[in-house]
């Protein structure tokens, strides 16, 4: 998503928000993945961060606004993400398995951020409001969509399949594998494994999609 970058946990991007910010939601990540977001205080985040209780409310009103913080920082780096993959070079079958992995790298190298993504999302009933709103998922599908309309347009994907279908199909696929790895159903310990399960559902995605499979 990012052009080729490690993904990072919040608050590792460089330049514009302040520091102590960028570490308030890098510690609320961590604390969230732990204690859930039900379970943790604001106390918890700022001592995580290693800052005063009050500063926390400097950069944020309530536990809900440090939520959605969280939230709509990680969709933004995933919609740039599939939109580089979109724009770049490379057959469908390329960028579909470039959204997968850099997905499933996201989940080796920020872990807590995948949790809190995939499990506070179903628990908060806000969570929709930052990020995560219809508007965003909207967009992810369409921009997968314009990768399989390319893939039909040059012979390398089915024909006979509804691009929005196919597109919501690959995301879905994409976020169930994921929460599998997330709750524990998927193996996800080591490295291996995480590729292991990034190899096989690109693969049973794909299968459906080419032409002539």
């Amino acid at each position: 998503m990012n052009g080729g970058r490690a993904p990072r946990e919040p608050g590792g991007h460089a330049g514009g928000e302040p520091e102590k910010r960028r570490a308030i939601l890098h510690a609320a990540v961590h604390v969230f993945a732990e204690k859930g977001y039900q379970g943790c205080r604001i106390a918890d985040v700022a001592r995580a961060a290693h800052v005063a209780y009050g500063l926390v409310y400097h950069y944020f009103r309530n536990k809900d606004e440090l939520l959605e913080s969280v939230f709509a920082e990680q969709w933004a780096i995933l919609m740039n993400a599939i939109q580089a993959i979109d724009e770049g070079p490379g057959t469908a079958a390329d960028k579909i398995a470039g959204i997968y992995g850099f997905v499933f790298d996201v989940y080796k190298t920020a872990p807590s951020a995948v949790r809190v993504l995939i499990l506070e999302v179903t628990r908060t009933t806000h969570a929709l409001r930052a990020g995560s709103t219809r508007e965003t998922f909207e967009r992810a599908v369409q921009l997968v969509a314009d990768v399989v309309r390319q893939g039909q347009g040059r012979g390398e994907l089915k024909p006979e399949l509804d691009p929005v279908i196919a597109a919501t199909a690959i995301l879905g696929a994409l976020e169930l594998a994921v929460s599998g790895m997330v709750v524990g159903i998927v193996p996800a310990r080591t490295e291996e494994e995480i590729d292991r399960a990034k190899r096989q559902a690109t693969e049973l995605v794909l299968g459906g999609l080419r032409a002539g499979g």
